[in-house]
C-alpha cells in the first residue's frame, strides 16, 4: 500500500511539473557575464510579471507564434 501511494504521488508531482507557462514573458535576459569556477546559473531566462522565470518553464512553441517581439537584455 505505501509503495502503490508512493508512486501515485510521484505520477502527480511528475504531470505538474510538466505544465508550461502559455504567457508572454516581460523581457529575455542573456547574461554575458564572465563566471568563475565552473558552471553557475543558467546563462539565459525570461523576467516574467516582475520575477526570475527559467527559460523551460515556458512552452517555448507557443512563444514562438504568439510571442514575436520579446524584448532582449544583454547584461555585462
Amino acid at each position: 500500500m505505501k509503495t502503490l501511494l508512493l508512486s501515485a504521488s510521484a505520477i502527480f508531482l511528475t504531470s505538474c511539473a510538466t505544465v508550461k507557462i502559455q504567457d508572454c514573458p516581460d523581457e529575455k535576459i542573456i547574461n554575458r557575464m564572465p563566471q568563475v569556477g565552473g558552471q553557475g546559473s543558467p546563462s539565459e531566462y525570461y523576467i516574467y510579471k516582475g520575477e526570475r522565470k527559467e527559460i523551460t518553464d515556458f512552452d517555448q512553441e507557443w512563444l514562438k507564434k504568439n510571442c514575436p517581439s520579446i524584448r532582449v537584455q544583454e547584461v555585462y
